[in-house]
């Protein structure tokens, strides 16, 4: 069974396919399935046993104006659903040519459409058949055309006018769980208070640097300078003293000046050379 959506979720048609395998196979079957080559597949599907879809890895091999889908199947019912973007838009018209190669012989072959809303009636080609008293309210159309030999090349064509390019199925809008307030956790910051932010940061890293720059000349550059002016401390053999009357050098150990003859005053204990 064959199901068409045009402009359902998207722009385009979703074709879905219902297949039911001989139950003679045996399990599990390698398949081959052609969709066009342009269609992007949504998914493949294995039913259990007990009606239980589960998803079907496949692989792809692209042939010309066709794509090969290749399926190792495990049960009889499979359902392949994909997306063909050849719904040509002129205006309000509405066009679409859907073709599909059997490479098996198929027994039974139904096609059914989903009218969409606000559309005018749906003209096909073959004819399909208008369903009445759906459940949902939506209008169908469909249509039972028999066996098809393997390697037949099925075509239908349908048309319809549409004043609107509106979706039947928009996509949802995002909307919060709970309100979004000031203190909402994971809220992202407006750009002011990013601006603010780096701001203190800045001023933070220059209190840091004046900080470590006032610590450094006070610890390490003027006890660099202590150390040069207290050489005379560390090496007392070049301790030099003067006369405090006529300003002339002394020797260490002079008790008088040798110029003057003024009796010379003692160090400071500041200045007195340590003892061994």
């Amino acid at each position: 069974m064959l199901y068409l959506l045009p402009e359902f979720n998207q722009p385009f048609v979703v074709v879905i396919h219902e297949i039911s395998l001989d139950t003679s196979i045996p399990m599990p079957q390698a398949i081959i399935f052609e969709v066009p080559a342009d269609a992007k597949v949504v998914n493949v599907i294995n039913y259990t046993l007990t009606g239980r879809p589960a998803e079907l890895s496949y692989q792809e091999a692209r042939i010309g104006n066709w794509k090969d889908l290749l399926i190792t199947a495990n049960t009889h019912r499979i359902r392949i659903e994909y997306q063909d973007p050849n719904l040509v838009r002129q205006g309000d018209q509405r066009t679409f040519e859907f073709q599909w190669l059997s490479l098996y012989p198929v027994t039974s072959f139904s096609v059914t459409v989903r009218q969409p809303l606000g559309v005018s009636p749906i003209l096909s080609d073959p004819p399909l058949d208008e369903l009445e008293d759906s459940e949902d309210g939506i209008q169908y159309y469909s249509a039972d055309f028999g066996a098809i030999p393997a390697g037949e090349l099925f075509n239908l064509t349908f048309e319809y006018t549409r004043a609107t390019s509106d979706l039947e199925v928009p996509a949802l809008s995002v909307e919060p769980a709970v309100p979004i307030e000031e203190s909402t956790f994971g809220r992202t910051p407006s750009p002011a208070m990013v601006v603010l932010w780096l701001l203190v940061a800045s001023v933070a890293v220059t209190i840091i640097v004046g900080l470590y720059y006032w610590w450094f000349q006070v610890n390490v550059s003027d006890q660099s300078e202590r150390f040069v002016q207290g050489v005379g401390i560390m090496n007392p053999e070049k301790q030099v003293y003067f006369c405090h009357e006529c300003g002339m050098r002394t020797k260490l150990g002079d008790r008088f000046c040798s110029n003057c003859g003024s009796e010379l005053r003692k160090p400071t204990p500041f200045d007195q050379p340590p003892k061994d």
